[in-house]
């Protein structure tokens, strides 16, 4: 398991229902907001390793910024989605 931070990022897609993926793939919530924000400005797809409450493998997910018009990342130890940053 990763030493890093689980965090919950929000997306909402330019079509469809919002997806929310918890991953623990960056070291802390700025380098999280950091690269979601450069990957929206450039279109790029990342990759998230995703996490589950019994840390069983649970896959991966490939989003495609250029498809998705908003974002938000709060950490795992938040209150809720009211909490947290805007992309």
């Amino acid at each position: 398991m990763s030493a890093n931070p689980e965090l919950h990022i929000w997306l909402q897609p330019v079509k469809g229902e919002p997806l929310t993926l918890r991953t623990g793939d960056f070291p802390t919530l700025d380098s999280a907001v950091a690269a979601l924000n450069e990957a929206f400005d450039e279109s790029r797809t990342l990759r998230f390793e995703l996490t589950a409450p019994d840390d069983a493998e649970n896959g991966f997910a490939l989003v495609n910024f250029a498809h998705v018009a908003a974002v938000k990342v709060w950490p795992g130890a938040g209150k809720g989605t009211d909490d947290g940053q805007y992309l």
